[in-house]
């Protein structure tokens, strides 16, 4: 089941000028519908206030510039991740962690590029990054490998959701693909000569392949199940 976060302006619809008192959460509101409509790139602070028939100076006196707006989105964002119950197993404990954060962000796509390019991050977050930094100790992954292989997998969730959600089916690299020449690239051409236009999701079986790889034991493990 896909995560939705709930925001006041509603899914998907920016604000209605005038509406309401201006406070902090309309604000971040707005920002998130924008967000959503028309991309992270249209989140500025003039483009918020003309949003809700405001002066930009208004906003400031709420939010202090864009950088703290778009953290109070991913705030927003982080809440509403369908957190799982906690369990024992460490393999499925890091599939059900990373799972809830990937339907929360294939919903709300365009939070992963201030995850990746600015390097922003919201504090509701660290309590599922402590859960997955226990389940690989107790999988057997120690010393820098833990750091390393933590790594490894948000930058999975990431790149996919990049990879998936933001793609486009006429992109100049998809036709350079399917265009390649089948004598020059046979292996290319026979892999991609059925695939759809529309990217399709792997993310839950590329998971569990990229798990069989850096878990002590996981390989034989999952076979064995």
């Amino acid at each position: 089941m896909r995560t939705v976060v709930e925001v006041r302006a509603g899914r998907g619809s920016p604000m209605r000028k005038g509406r309401g008192r201006l406070d902090r959460p309309t604000i971040v509101a707005a920002a998130i519908a924008v967000a959503r409509t028309e991309g992270l790139s249209a989140v500025t602070m003039r483009r918020i206030a003309d949003e809700l028939g405001c002066g930009p100076m208004s906003l400031y006196r709420h939010v202090a510039d864009r950088d703290a707006l778009v953290l109070e989105m991913l705030d927003v964002v982080a809440a509403g991740i369908e957190v799982p119950p906690p369990v024992t197993e460490p393999r499925a404990e890091l599939v059900a962690v990373l799972t809830a954060v990937h339907a929360a962000l294939a919903v709300e796509h365009w939070a992963v590029l201030p995850l990746v390019i600015e390097r922003l991050a919201s504090p509701r977050i660290l309590p599922l990054v402590e859960r997955v930094f226990v389940a690989l100790a107790r999988a057997g992954v120690a010393g820098r490998d833990v750091v390393a292989v933590n790594q490894l997998l948000w930058q999975f969730v990431y790149g996919e959701l990049l990879w998936t959600h933001h793609d486009r089916p006429a992109t100049f690299a998809r036709q350079m693909v399917h265009n390649a020449s089948s004598e020059q690239y046979p292996a290319l051409a026979a892999a991609v000569r059925d695939l759809p236009d529309v990217v399709t999701d792997h993310f839950d079986q590329n998971l569990r392949r990229l798990l069989d790889g850096v878990l002590p034991g996981s390989v034989t493990a999952s076979r064995d199940a």
